[in-house]
């Protein structure tokens, strides 16, 4: 039971979290954490991983939840479930983004589709923001730390240009030495 949960879980997440890995991370938490699964610190944990970890963060992260809930098979199921709408989805899109590309209705609907996008993403990021560096057992309290890697992070990245795969092990590095 639990294994076909988990795939009907990742495959709802799959058909309905369009807008990439980024937007998906909220279905998935929300998903995971009103069934009890996982915790809000767990999550950030495996946001994390999946993140760090070569391919898409939302089929890491179904690798992931799957095979810490239903080991080996339920990993498998997951991230079954989690790609199979999207293969079936680009497959209809490709032959009918071709075949009306000229389409007003058709453009109409992809302007609408971006703004739900970015607001799915700065969801992601107030849940992440909160989780990382915003202690909730002290009111107002925000770990200066973790807000200075996060700073630097952005600067590395927006200014330097930095290589990302650097800039996540100076800061895990940081995190080691600062918190």
């Amino acid at each position: 039971m639990v294994l076909l949960r988990l795939f009907l879980i990742f495959a709802k997440i799959g058909l309905l979290g369009f807008g990439g890995g980024y937007s998906i991370i909220t279905m998935i938490q929300k998903e995971l954490m009103a069934i009890g699964w996982i915790t809000a610190e767990e999550f950030a944990n495996i946001a994390a991983i999946s993140q760090m970890t070569p391919g898409p963060i939302a089929v890491n992260a179904a690798t992931y939840v799957g095979y810490r809930v239903g080991g080996f098979w339920g990993s498998a199921l997951a991230t079954f479930g989690v790609s199979l709408p999207s293969f079936v989805l680009v497959i209809l899109a490709a032959h009918f983004i071709l075949k009306f590309k000229e389409s007003k209705t058709l453009e109409a609907c992809m302007r609408g589709i971006r703004p739900v996008t970015i607001a799915l993403i700065a969801s992601a990021f107030i849940f992440f923001a909160f989780e990382s560096f915003v202690d909730l057992t002290m009111p107002l309290y925000i770990s200066p730390g973790a807000f200075a890697i996060f700073v630097m992070a952005i600067l590395a990245s927006i200014a330097i240009k930095m290589d990302t795969i650097l800039i996540i092990i100076l800061s895990a590095v940081l995190g080691l030495i600062i918190l």
